[in-house]
């Protein structure tokens, strides 16, 4: 799937951004690995493989969810089932015509969690 060269990179970039920040790195340039033909991953194939960055993230300790100031309870897979559950099912689904905003799903009260980046010394940054 994802060589480490390739995570490594899109993690690197999307450090101590929200979630926004990891969706936008998740394309074709950044993740060669894949060797995927064309402008665009499909939106369902992206959505996976986000899913992958964000377990896998969450897994090694690099980050944590968070809503409303507050941690997420319970397990890795039970906070990524809640986050997945509520994913949008399109790329409609991320936009907002209101705000004319694309992700923005990210930033509203839908969305079931937000990223905090857990640094080296063990420090929050709270997206």
């Amino acid at each position: 799937m994802i060589n480490d060269h390739d995570y490594k990179e899109v993690v690197e970039c999307s450090e101590l951004r929200s979630f926004r920040g990891l969706w936008n790195y998740i394309c074709p340039d950044m993740i060669p690995s894949l060797k995927f033909s064309g402008e665009q991953f499909p939106f369902q194939t992206r959505k996976e493989i986000f899913f992958y960055f964000v377990q896998r993230l969450l897994n090694e300790g690099h980050i944590k969810l968070a809503k409303n100031g507050h941690l997420l309870t319970g397990t890795i897979d039970e906070q990524l089932k809640i986050f997945h559950d509520a994913f949008p099912n399109n790329e409609d689904g991320l936009y907002d015509p209101k705000h004319l905003m694309e992700d923005y799903w990210f930033y509203d009260d839908s969305c079931p969690a937000g990223v905090v980046w857990v640094h080296n010394d063990g420090t929050l940054e709270w997206t």
